[in-house]
């Protein structure tokens, strides 16, 4: 319903060209200049101008893309209004998320939902919040964290971006949980006897790199940064397993957060990080993101209700 101009206008925006603008939404150049001619005759005003090589949008440019994003809410707004007239039919709900969301919150959540078909993905090398953009997806939970450092970063990476930290008002976000961050070392490791460790002590450790790197190997690396030291990384792997395993047979220590479980049987050491006198402790925050609009969508509403909750009684169980 919305005009499909008005999305390539915002790709050109988000990617600085028109080639990568058309490889984005999978179109060819020539159909996104055609698009921009054809909103530029609309508007009555240019839209792009030229810059080296790329372009960048025009003052007329900005308005109509601020406007477009409220356009964009209405349209949310219009289908939770229809949604909410349906009577038959099995309400649908669709939730991208990071890995070990899915384990600590998101299935316990939606496990309160029996009356919805819920679809969960975690779209790892996916951009999650293209996907909201373009609904493919509902809800978007993951963490609040800056894109990875560009020595991590990889050809697949570059595609996506954790959240924007200037979305324009598309997005919708709701607190889930903060948790903190403990560390996991080997049964052989000197710390191994230990409860709690600074995390600036473990300066010269050798580290794994856990989890994804979008969000949540960038958390540590800012954590690292923030406690005066570069890591040390000879390792990494998606997979919680993954990595407690290479923690177990020495491969070296992770950050681990303190919803993911450990198997009694696993070789490793949880311990807490920071000191009793220490004013902060080092954690993550887990966020729900949403369309602008769309939350009085009475599915992704309910969605976002079993989120929270979830969040509070992991809160109340100690994930704190």
């Amino acid at each position: 319903m919305i005009d499909p101009r008005l999305k390539s206008l915002a790709a050109v925006r988000d990617t600085g060209t028109v080639t990568a603008a058309a490889a984005l939404l999978h179109v060819t150049p020539s159909t996104i200049s055609q698009h921009l001619r054809g909103l530029a005759r609309v508007v009555g005003a240019d839209l792009v101008e030229p810059v080296g090589r790329n372009v960048r949008l025009t003052p007329a440019a900005e308005v109509v893309l601020a406007h477009a994003t409220a356009l964009n809410a209405e349209w949310e707004r219009t289908l939770a209004d229809l949604a909410a007239l349906r009577a038959a039919g099995r309400a649908r709900l669709r939730i991208s998320a990071v890995a070990s969301a899915i384990v600590a919150l998101v299935c316990p959540a939606v496990a309160r939902l029996p009356e919805v078909a819920v679809e969960i993905g975690e779209d790892a090398v996916r951009d999650r919040f293209r996907m909201l953009a373009e609904s493919e997806t509902d809800i978007v939970v993951t963490l609040d964290a800056t894109p990875p450092d560009t020595a991590l970063a990889t050809s697949a990476d570059t595609a996506r971006t954790a959240a924007p930290a200037d979305d324009g008002g598309a997005w919708e976000v709701r607190e889930l949980l903060t948790e903190p961050l403990d560390v996991i070392v080997g049964p052989g490791h000197r710390l191994a006897g230990s409860e709690r460790v600074g995390l600036s002590a473990l300066a010269a450790e050798t580290w794994i790199g856990a989890g994804d790197l979008i969000d949540q190997q960038a958390l540590f690396l800012r954590l690292c940064a923030q406690a005066g030291f570069t890591p040390h990384l000879r390792h990494d792997a998606l997979d919680w397993g993954a990595i407690i395993a290479l923690v177990e047979y020495g491969h070296g220590i992770a950050l681990l957060p303190r919803t993911i479980r450990i198997a009694p049987d696993a070789g490793v050491r949880r311990l807490e990080l920071g000191w009793p006198d220490s004013p902060t402790v080092p954690h993550r925050r887990l966020r729900a993101y949403i369309r602008a609009g769309s939350a009085t969508h009475p599915t992704i509403a309910a969605g976002l209700e079993a989120l929270t909750a979830e969040g509070r009684r992991l809160t109340d169980t100690g994930a704190r």
